[in-house]
């Protein structure tokens, strides 16, 4: 009996494991029949991301040279690097260039750290300020000489971003750090009713090839928007304040939020514009669309101020007060004010740029 029960075992064990198979085959044969974890029909697709016939990019012509209409003879223009990471100063050369063969003079400011000048005795002789992305912050002293400089007429251009908008190589800026709107330029703006919104704008709907690359247009007849039809912006913050001249499309999206509405991403407060993008400045993005007609404008409203007195912000000796002569360092919490001037004032050799240097 006992060699005929290890005879039939494996017979047994056989037909029980034929038995599981049929099994297993049934049940999955009912569950694929029943559609219940049934694969999609591709022929039944119907999204716009996968019918070609109704893309979404389209691409912003790229044309027209870089070229301003004021005549900026005798003006001074400073561009602060003092307070920024490292800008690309190359991807700066069509708007150096642009102003320097209309007349201007253009400098970077690159703070006492480098033996250069106090931001305030900079400003002396300047007529306009252009700010990138400012990652340090400013003194209580540079921004009551800020405050001055622009309520004598001083113009000054503030560009700033999301960190991450820049990719290494494309940009003004070096590697990626984060998301956030750049600190420093907070204050900086808000002395002047303007604010920035944090996280970058991006439009899954209309975009030039890619989706952070969002159109704008203006919202009426400006200065600043003088023969501006659409521009393109790339992952740009929204500003708030002031007087809007550019918007986003519909449907754009903010990322820290997910509404989707239209932003601004250039507006002006008297001598002050701000906007929502620093490579609207560089090869990359400067003839996408009208983008070249747009900082050209730009270059006009930083040589067309008038500023009284020309040595704003003013000395301590001058002996005047108030939002027109403040002097530097008499804020709350204000530093050692900066040195004073020569009677005359003259740019320092080390932040000369001139657009062959």
């Amino acid at each position: 009996m006992a060699a005929d029960s290890s005879r039939s075992s494996p017979v047994i064990r056989a037909g029980f494991f034929i038995g599981i198979l049929v099994l297993s085959v049934i049940v999955g044969t009912v569950a694929i029949g029943g559609g219940v974890q049934s694969a999609p029909d591709v022929s039944q697709v119907n999204a716009p991301s996968f019918n070609s016939g109704e893309g979404v990019a389209t691409p912003a012509d790229e044309s027209g040279d870089l070229s301003m209409s004021a005549d900026a003879s005798g003006k001074v223009v400073v561009i602060d690097v003092a307070h920024a990471g490292d800008i690309d100063r190359e991807a700066l050369t069509p708007l150096v260039s642009t102003l320097t063969e209309n007349g201007a003079t253009v400098r970077y400011h690159v703070g006492e750290r480098q033996s250069g000048s106090a931001l305030n005795e900079s400003l002396r002789s300047a007529d306009a300020l252009v700010v990138l992305g400012a990652e340090q912050r400013y003194t209580e002293s540079e921004l009551n000489g800020l405050s001055a400089f622009s309520d004598a007429g001083g113009r000054v251009l503030l560009l700033n971003e999301p960190s991450q908008a820049s990719p290494a190589g494309l940009g003004l800026f070096g590697p990626i750090r984060s998301d956030s709107v750049t600190m420093p330029m907070a204050p900086l703006a808000s002395q002047y009713g303007l604010s920035y919104g944090n996280g970058y704008l991006y439009n899954m709907h209309e975009y030039d090839t890619n989706y952070q690359n969002v159109y704008a247009t203006p919202t009426g007849d400006t200065e600043l928007t003088a023969g501006v039809d659409r521009t393109v912006f790339y992952a740009a913050i929204p500003v708030h304040g002031g007087n809007t001249a550019l918007t986003t499309t519909e449907q754009t999206t903010l990322s820290k939020t997910r509404r989707q509405d239209t932003y601004g991403v250039v507006a002006r407060s008297g001598n002050v514009v701000t906007v929502g993008d620093t490579n609207v400045f560089t090869q990359e993005f400067l003839y996408r669309a009208d983008n070249e007609q747009l900082v050209g404008n730009l270059l006009d409203f930083l040589v067309t101020g008038e500023k009284s007195p020309a040595d704003a912000p003013q000395t301590a000796e001058s002996g005047e007060s108030g939002p027109g002569g403040s002097l530097p360092g008499t804020g709350i919490g204000g530093s050692t004010l900066p040195s004073e001037p020569d009677s005359t004032p003259a740019p320092e050799p080390n932040e000369t740029m001139t657009s062959d240097e």
